[in-house]
């Protein structure tokens, strides 16, 4: 059945892959619409929740009663397609035994077999003891306005029609499941020099070889953080842009330097900007420079407890002993937050996500299917 399945699933993959969904800009509320079709073909009543500038999310509901809901979570939009590929991007073709394409894994491969998994299930929906939610975002690589936006205008009816609100997010987890993921904490460096013309450079204090000083000193930031193995793994610092100077014949004045700092479970985000802040302070030879740490992006990591009885239902389906951490950002720590007790499962692997050829392998969009049913039917019928 799965391998049939599987045939099916990339058909419908190659279909999501063609409707352009990068952002920036976003214009997911196209691929919304046409995900809304395929549910009202087969009679069911999605809705879709118009965010402005075509951007938007969909959801659609079986079943009822106030003991549950399993949502089948993930999001529609897509890192832009950079870099050199051999595959069209957007043409979401097969080639052996992989679909390559930008979201082909991340994580279009997971709204597909999603949306098939909730159309069949909808078929026996008298058979369900409580409520199935199909339930997909926009903008979760930019700044999370899909499911914040949810969360705010129908969170609370959620939490009154239901007990317990359960959540799997298909990202790609080669379909191992996942009760964690790593937060981040972005910040832009601000390094500040003094002016002076490029033949005295004397005279001036070069911000620029400040922030040549903070990217190496960094480097050996990122090994100590290396160095602190946790059950989650471990946390990390990467220099992700560089910018600085004012004109080319002028000493430069102004600089600064961008970091993204992966945090574990456990860490919080005050603490983590002390401890950049007094690594750059203790440990960095700015040159005769000056800086600052100017927040950019906040992002928590989640954690769903070992002892879940949700995780555990998963993980018996999955024959699965322990839960794994996934390696990167998503949306679990905001669901959690807003008291949905979310977990995360789904094909392909996070090393192909926001690559060149990015790509699922065609085989395991039936098994995550396949998964997705089992686990409907464990925690609803």
């Amino acid at each position: 059945m799965a391998a049939d399945k599987s045939q099916d699933l990339a058909r419908l993959l190659s279909e999501m892959i063609r409707i352009n969904t990068v952002s920036p800009p976003g214009n997911e509320k196209d691929l919304a619409a046409y995900i809304a079709e395929i549910l009202r073909s087969n009679g069911l009543e999605p809705t879709i929740q118009d965010l402005g500038n075509n951007r938007a999310n969909i959801f659609c509901e079986i079943g009822e009663g106030d003991e549950c809901r399993l949502i089948l979570n993930g999001h529609l939009d897509v890192v832009p397609a950079e870099g050199e590929w051999k595959h069209d991007p957007f043409e979401g073709r097969i080639d052996g035994e992989y679909l390559y394409g930008r979201g082909a894994c991340d994580m279009k491969a997971g709204l597909a077999c999603m949306l098939q998994a909730f159309i069949d299930t909808a078929k026996e929906e008298s058979r369900l003891k409580g409520r199935l939610k199909l339930f997909f975002v926009t903008d979760e690589e930019t700044s999370n306005l899909g499911l914040r936006s949810y969360i705010s205008e129908y969170g609370e009816k959620d939490r009154l029609s239901a007990k317990r609100n359960y959540a799997l997010i298909g990202e790609p987890t080669d379909l191992n499941v996942c009760n964690s993921h790593y937060g981040v904490e972005r910040y832009w460096i601000n390094v500040h020099g003094v002016s002076a013309h490029s033949s005295k450079p004397e005279l001036g204090v070069n911000a620029i070889s400040g922030a040549a000083a903070i990217v190496d000193s960094l480097s050996g930031y990122h090994k100590e953080l290396r160095s602190r193995v946790t059950e989650w793994g471990s946390p990390s610092c990467a220099v992700t842009m560089i910018e600085g100077g004012e004109k080319q014949n002028s000493i430069a004045a102004h600089a600064r330097v961008f970091i993204d700092r992966r945090t574990v479970p456990g860490e919080k985000a005050e603490d983590v900007k002390k401890e950049v802040e007094a690594w750059l302070d203790e440990r960095t030879d700015l040159r005769g420079c000056t800086c600052d740490t100017e927040l950019y992006f906040t992002f928590g990591s989640g954690l769903l407890p070992s002892g879940n009885s949700f995780l555990s239902a998963i993980m018996e389906e999955a024959g699965q002993e322990k839960a794994e951490v996934f390696p990167a950002g998503c949306e679990q720590g905001i669901m959690l937050s807003a008291g949905y007790e979310a977990a995360v499962l789904g094909p392909g692997s996070i090393k192909d996500a926001h690559m060149p050829d990015e790509k699922v392998r065609v085989s395991d969009l039936g098994k995550a299917y396949e998964l997705y049913r089992k686990i409907i039917s464990r925690i609803l019928m």
